[in-house]
């Protein structure tokens, strides 16, 4: 007896027919004989050529967050970020946003750099050998080579420390905290804006120290003014850029690794290098070369 294929169960292609301006699949009776070969359904169809158009292009764009593009493909997809159309030119933006997280942020780097900065921290940080230790001092570094070191907690005529590099070093150091640690985005990608600091925030209300059981139902219907912040940051970073942009950023959450990294990068330079001496600054140590950042 001749064998006989059997037929697999599941796995079948959905029915009807899918239309490329909607991006819908609908029942086959919802396509013209045309709709069927151009894959657009007849309420689509009977759309303005203009709304069609853009449908269609936006429904494209959607389809290209989630899938590999060829270059042609990528060329298409920017060109449509300048669309005269707001809904094309929004979806375009989105997707390509979605696809290139860091495309635009690496566009507006190149060619920036910092001419000075100036970083503070008032935190307990780990060292690269991974111990956490205080620290409440500030680091200036100029484009004419010159650092400053200032610990603050130290006795009044010894806080501070200066050291001269070259300063073509200087300039490719701080070249590298723009373009490797990311330095004049920090403001958005370690913002604390929504931090609010509350010392008893895991408290039930009841136990706290300011709890008045009478006010409690009145405070809760009306708006409480937020509280003056005279709190030091944690930390903070001044950069000077070759933009004409002065960029100042304080943060009150944790310190992160990228803030502890630049701190330790630049006290690098306040070790002494023994074989020379800078006879012009009062024999203050010359810094070894750049460390990696």
């Amino acid at each position: 007896m001749a064998n006989k294929k059997k037929k697999r169960s599941g796995g079948h292609k959905p029915h009807g027919h899918y239309c490329k301006v909607c991006g819908e699949h609908k029942a086959n009776e919802k396509f013209s004989g045309k709709g069927h070969a151009g894959h657009i359904c007849k309420a689509c169809a009977a759309l303005p050529v203009e709304k069609r158009n853009e449908m269609m292009a936006v429904n494209k764009i959607w389809g290209m967050s989630h899938r590999y593009l060829s270059e042609s493909e990528i060329k298409w997809l920017r060109n449509h970020m300048n669309d005269s159309r707001p809904a094309v030119r929004e979806a375009a933006v989105a997707a390509h946003r979605e696809k290139f997280p860091r495309y635009e942020r690496n566009m507006a780097k190149k060619g920036l750099t910092a001419f000075s900065l100036e970083l503070t921290i008032r935190d307990e940080i780990a060292d690269e050998w991974g111990d956490v230790v205080p620290v409440n001092a500030t680091v200036t570094a100029e484009y004419t080579g010159l650092f400053q070191y200032t610990d603050h907690a130290a006795p009044e005529g010894e806080r501070d420390t200066k050291v001269r590099i070259d300063p073509k070093e200087e300039r490719r150091f701080l070249k590298a905290v723009v373009h490797e640690l990311d330095a004049p985005f920090w403001d958005e990608d370690y913002s604390d804006e929504a931090y609010e600091y509350d010392p008893y925030l895991d408290v039930l209300p009841e136990y706290r120290p300011d709890f008045d059981e009478e006010d409690e139902d009145e405070a809760a219907d009306e708006p409480q003014p937020a509280p003056a912040d005279d709190r030091e940051p944690l930390w903070s970073l001044s950069l000077d850029l070759n933009t004409g942009k002065y960029k100042e950023m304080a943060f009150y959450n944790q310190t992160p690794d990228a803030a502890a990294e630049l701190f330790w990068s630049l006290m690098e330079y306040f070790e002494p290098n023994e074989d020379a001496l800078d006879e012009d600054d009062d024999a203050t140590p010359v810094c070894k070369s750049v460390p990696p950042v």
